[in-house]
C-alpha cells in the first residue's frame, strides 16, 4: 500500500510542525502551489522536491517513495485497515483525524 507525494509531503510537513505557510516561505514557493502540491493537484520539479526533502529533514527518496519509511508501515491487519480507510478520505477529513488522533496521544493516560 503507497501514499501519495502529496500526503507524503502533508505527513512530513506536520512531522516538522510546519504549517502550509511556514514551509511555503521557507522554501520560497507561494501558499497555493505547495497546497496544490499536497492535495496532489500539481507535482513539484525536482529542484523543488529537494529543497523540500532537506527543510522537511528527510531524504528525497523518502519523499518521492522509492524508499519506504516505517511512518508509513503498517505494523499489524488492524492498523493495514485503518491506513487503509484514512487514505481513502478526503484532505479535509485527514486533518481533522490527525488533529484528534495528536490530541489523543498528548492526554495522559488513565
Amino acid at each position: 500500500m503507497s501514499t501519495s507525494l502529496g500526503q507524503r509531503i502533508t505527513h512530513y510537513r506536520k512531522k516538522a510542525n510546519l504549517s502550509r505557510k511556514q514551509l511555503a516561505s521557507n522554501i520560497g514557493l507561494a501558499y497555493d502551489t505547495l497546497r496544490r502540491y499536497e492535495n496532489d493537484e500539481r507535482e513539484p520539479n525536482v529542484s523543488t522536491l529537494v529543497d523540500l526533502a532537506k527543510e522537511l529533514n528527510i531524504t528525497v527518496d523518502v519523499l518521492v517513495g522509492a524508499k519506504s519509511h516505517p511512518d508509513f508501515m503498517a505494523q499489524n491487519t488492524g492498523e493495514s485497515a485503518i491506513l487503509r480507510n484514512f487514505r481513502k478520505l478526503s484532505s479535509s477529513w485527514r486533518d481533522r483525524i490527525e488533529t484528534l488522533i495528536s490530541w489523543l496521544a498528548e492526554t495522559p493516560k488513565t
